[in-house]
């Protein structure tokens, strides 16, 4: 340490008054605090670059590293791309801050960052590009299962690449029990054999205001998560949580074209405020979740016990529309969750399942939905047998669906609006304008519903075919929609024109419609059948 300031420079001659006991104990103090502040014993990271863009290079990283603390950059008023030539293992707290102009590039040959156990690493305001491991996680892996956590604000992961075959990948990140917390951040073409971007093992995950897009799981047979890949939040009650975030054409072979999440025992699932357009799954065997596929599996005592979770699953104010799956759930695959998934002030709109079941929804093998204030329309079951095009609820699963709007849907087979017999409840729901074409047979049956479901109460069916009533007390009229549309809220709606048979012609409502607007009061009054309150 260069210059020094000696003891008697700082304390003074008068230090000397002090009794020898407080003259001790202030020197002793004073090294302390100054051997604190000493960058041989607490290195606070540094900067890269003397301010011309020559100056920061791969090897000008590696010393500012050194240490950990915080690392910033400068490198002139130019964006800067450094070209990594090796592997930076990050072995102490690191936050590394770009200022919006610093582009790290693997080169398509090395990977950026490997996380040592239980740090705490950020990047922020920078580009992670093309980076490529023959492992896991080409941007960033922290692999080391002791909590480690890692976050990104308002950074860019761009053209990453797990290459490791079979249950591997994370593109750009790879955590294995920890916290991954993603902010304001963009994930383009990144790819992996499984979780294009990220995949997510045992650990927690956050996601905001983010933007996922063209990232690709591209194993053959078992390419699950085109963008996240989760198997398991951290412990049994952890957390996956995606907020005001965006996922548009991702695609895998099997599962989840843009979200693959298999959870265990008590780990919650939340989707808020969140768009997955555009999302493909297929090219293998499966094809199953345009956008999302979820699942509920517990792990008591080392074994997989079957139905005994309790898992949750919540989307809300969140909208699935264009996905495609070439076998099942073109919006979303949902299986088990027991204890419950809902999806609330929601839009399931023109969706696809190619081959089979459930353009729009598919919830099976012991399931338990609610729907609530949603609209699930516009959706396609294109297979030569395909049934409940807007939603599928197979035998051994259960639902209940409340104001809910579903119109429109179109079944290549049976059962255009909803596939569900006795184990799907529908209260004050509209069912309208969907179409089974019977495999082109002229028998004119089965377009909103496939069988009688149980009759929670002022629902609402048209036109009028030569097909059974989908719930004992049906109403049958023209509920005249409008098409889906921007008519406030989060999400697109089908409004209620003048003159439509669901005013007020249901009760007990849900306090808002799916817009939030609020619904007529008291508990009693009369409300609009269906996800839109018009109030006429």
């Amino acid at each position: 340490m260069k210059n020094n300031p000696s003891l008697t420079s700082i304390f003074g001659h008068s230090s000397l008054k002090m009794p020898f006991s407080w003259k001790l104990i202030s020197i002793v103090s004073f090294v302390v605090h100054f051997s604190l502040l000493s960058p041989n014993t607490a290195h606070a990271a540094g900067v890269v670059g003397n301010g011309s863009a020559g100056s920061c290079t791969d090897t000008a990283l590696n010393a500012a590293l050194s240490g950990g603390g915080r690392v910033t950059f400068n490198c002139g008023n130019a964006a800067k791309t450094i070209l990594i030539g090796s592997e930076k293992t990050i072995s102490a707290n690191t936050t590394i801050d770009g200022k919006n102009k610093i582009n790290l590039s693997g080169g398509n040959a090395i990977r950026i960052f490997n996380v040592n156990p239980g740090i705490r690493f950020s990047t922020k305001n920078m580009t992670l590009s093309n980076a490529f491991t023959s492992g896991q996680g080409a941007a960033i892996n922290a692999s080391s299962f002791q909590n480690t956590v890692v976050t990104v604000k308002h950074c860019k992961f761009i053209n990453n690449i797990s290459s490791q075959l079979g249950e591997a990948g994370g593109g750009a990140i790879f955590s294995a029990v920890g916290t991954v917390i993603v902010d304001k951040s963009t994930f383009i073409g990144n790819n992996a054999s499984i979780g294009g971007a990220i995949r997510i093992l045992n650990s927690d995950l956050t996601v905001t205001a983010s933007a996922f897009i063209g990232n690709k799981a591209i194993d053959a047979l078992n390419g699950n998560g085109g963008a996240i890949y989760v198997d398991g939040a951290k412990g049994d009650s952890g957390q996956i949580v995606i907020r005001s975030s965006t996922f548009k054409s991702n695609t895998a072979t099997a599962y989840g074209g843009a979200l693959f999440n298999n959870v265990y025992n008590n780990n919650i699932t939340s989707i808020s405020k969140s768009l997955f357009s555009g999302n493909f799954v297929g090219g293998g065997s499966n094809g199953q979740g345009g956008a999302i596929w979820s699942n509920g599996d517990p792990a008591i005592g080392g074994h997989w016990v079957i139905n005994t979770n309790n898992t949750t699953l919540t989307i809300v104010n969140s909208t699935l529309s264009g996905n495609t799956a070439s076998q099942q759930g073109g919006g979303i695959f949902i299986a088990r969750h027991p204890r419950g998934s809902v999806i609330s002030k929601s839009t399931i709109s023109g969706n696809t399942a190619i081959n089979s079941m459930g353009g729009g929804i598919v919830q099976t093998d012991g399931g338990f939905l609610s729907i609530l204030n949603s609209t699930i329309s516009d959706n396609r079951g294109n297979g030569e047998f395909s049934m409940g095009a807007g939603m599928y609820i197979g035998s051994n699963a259960k639902a209940v669906i409340t104001n809910a709007t579903i119109d429109n849907n179109i079944a290549n087979w049976q059962a255009g609006g909803v596939f569900g017999g006795l184990n799907v409840t529908l209260k004050n729901t509209i069912l309208a304008n969907n179409i089974a074409k019977n495999g082109g047979n002229p028998w004119n049956i089965k377009h909103n519903c496939f069988e009688p479901m149980t009759d929670g109460g002022n629902n609402l069916q048209f036109p009028i075919p030569i097909d059974m009533d989908c719930t004992s007390s049906i109403l049958t009229a023209n509920p005249k929609l409008r098409k889906l549309a921007n008519n406030g809220g989060v999400t697109k709606t089908k409004a209620l024109l003048a003159g439509s048979a669901a005013s007020r012609n249901a009760t007990n409502c849900p306090d808002t419609d799916q817009r939030g607007k609020a619904r007529p009061k008291p508990s009693g009054t009369f409300c609009d059948i269906g996800a839109f309150e018009a109030a006429f």
